[in-house]
């Protein structure tokens, strides 16, 4: 299969989900990549408007396709920081796929909603999301990368980690500002490291080292942490978010994770887990082996494909 795949790479961060699936549909597919920051930046100044318009001559995937030579397929699409399209998708009579991360983003989901007409398929990773964009919806999860996200065999030195963005600017102030809260809280009590700007088997080889992976999600969601944590083997304890989230359509509380309900539930579960080894490595195995059955990014592109082209095999 002959795929173009368009995302905005000049502000995709090392080990950016874009640049994972453009990795995993590579294995299987021919792939020509066509990065959106190249073209410009589209804009309604912050919802003052009710359209949008680039700030620049817009870009055809017409002429994107011509200078290419290449007969496609597919057109795969995935958000990234940004509002960036090629004009003319809807004209094209193949399928043209929105795979989209930033969905709770209200700028990113006006921007897309307004375009919407120019997918055949949307996909978010926010199951709560998908009434959002009415019926052309699916949802399509996180996942993990076991050739990045994997188990090193490594003594366990950290008590409990967290990797992620403490950015207290602007809107993150109110994204972040819970999650520092709970941070500080463990700190308090616990041996608690915490990491930011740390990617890649980097991060793999600190998960791995681990007693416990904490997590705090930004909006109640399914994050990738969640999926990138379990695959490298050792506890997580997340926040319990809404049941129309999913997380619990996938994981058990107690059997593959630990969910924590609120200040109170989540440090007297670091402690019990801290000084119960044998179950907190039973729990940690069990989400390992999930994971890495059902939650890879391979199943999430075979399983994207599948849907696009009707259960057809793809590979």
């Amino acid at each position: 299969m002959k795929i173009l795949l368009l995302y905005n790479k000049k502000n995709a961060p090392p080990w950016n989900a874009s640049i994972l699936i453009e990795k995993e549909l590579k294995k299987k597919h021919q792939v020509e990549f066509f990065d959106l920051g190249q073209t410009p930046y589209w804009t309604d100044f912050y919802g003052k408007l009710p359209f949008y318009f680039p700030k620049g001559f817009p870009v055809s995937v017409q002429s994107v396709i011509k200078k290419s030579g290449s007969k496609f397929d597919l057109v795969i699409i995935i958000d990234a920081p940004g509002q960036y399209r090629l004009t003319g998708l809807k004209k094209l009579n193949i399928p043209r796929v929105l795979w989209s991360f930033d969905t709770p983003e209200p700028d990113c989901f006006r921007f897309h909603n307004y375009f919407k007409n120019d997918y055949s398929h949307i996909f978010t990773v926010h199951k709560d999301l998908i009434h959002k964009f009415g019926s052309e919806c699916k949802w399509l999860p996180g996942f993990c990368d076991p050739e990045i996200h994997k188990k090193y065999n490594l003594p366990k030195i950290y008590d409990i980690v967290f990797i992620g963005n403490l950015n207290l600017e602007g809107i993150n102030a109110q994204l972040y500002s819970k999650r520092i809260e709970l941070l500080k809280l463990l700190s308090e009590k616990f041996n608690l490291k915490v990491f930011s700007g740390i990617y890649g088997q980097e991060m793999a080889r600190i998960y791995s080292q681990s007693k416990i992976v904490f997590n705090k999600s930004r909006r109640d969601d399914l994050n990738l942490r969640i999926f990138e944590a379990m695959a490298c083997g050792s506890l997580l304890i997340t926040d319990r978010p809404r049941p129309e989230v999913g997380l619990e359509e996938f994981f058990q509380d107690g059997k593959h994770l630990i969910l924590y309900n609120n200040e109170k539930d989540l440090i007297e579960k670091v402690d019990y887990y801290l000084k119960h080894e044998k179950e907190r490595e039973e729990i940690a195995l069990a989400g390992y082996k999930e994971v890495l059955e059902k939650h890879t990014i391979e199943h999430r592109t075979t399983q994207m494909l599948k849907i696009v082209f009707n259960n057809i095999d793809t590979a």
